[in-house]
């Protein structure tokens, strides 16, 4: 069965350029069931629509309480108490989290390092992915053309090392049960080679 997960902000803004530039978004049905929106990531979101119009795009896939891309109200009220007032967890990332408790979510999707480190910190069972995971995932299971393009994409909007790149694409490696040896693993993510 495939997972349901919640996308927070920084996420959401990295795979919106990434679907501006080539289709992204659709190729997220194939690997998830449900895509949750928190109240608060989607206000943070919609802020940022008038600099860049083609949020209007995922704002209007957006549907209350149904339908794949869900806009969900519901959290955990106690844990977002919690949570709200952690170093390094801001309001959306701790609804977020909230949400992924009420509605059993498999896990979140985040690229804010503060967040994902204090996060790990209070609860280390959690599954953070970033946009980067998801762009493996979707190579690795075969959904996405032109990977290395969009490595390339996701690199200009937020650079990030080869080690990222590799742990990244261990991870998924690891959820399939899969497995690559360590010169398939360098040739498919040397930076030097794709960019």
């Amino acid at each position: 069965m495939r997972p349901t997960a919640i996308v927070d902000n920084a996420s959401l803004v990295y795979m919106s350029h990434l679907h501006y530039r080539k289709p992204f978004f659709d190729y997220l049905r194939n690997i998830f069931y449900t895509l949750y929106f928190p109240t608060e990531v989607v206000s943070e979101y919609k802020l940022g629509a008038v600099k860049e119009p083609h949020r209007e795009i995922m704002l209007e896939k957006i549907k209350p309480e149904a339908g794949f891309w869900r806009f969900c109200t519901a959290y955990d009220s106690i844990v977002m108490a919690t949570v709200l007032h952690q170093k390094g967890i801001d309001k959306g990332e701790a609804e977020s989290y909230a949400q992924f408790r009420k509605v059993n979510a498999n896990f979140i999707i985040s690229d804010d390092k503060n967040f994902i480190k204090a996060i790990n910190e209070l609860d280390p069972f959690i599954k953070v992915y970033s946009t980067l995971h998801i762009i493996c995932w979707l190579h690795i299971a075969g959904y996405l053309p032109d990977w290395q393009g969009r490595i390339k994409d996701l690199y200009r909007l937020r650079p990030f090392k080869s080690t990222e790149l590799r742990t990244a694409y261990l991870a998924i490696i690891e959820k399939f049960g899969l497995s690559i040896t360590r010169k398939e693993l360098s040739k498919k993510c040397s930076l030097s080679k794709i960019l």
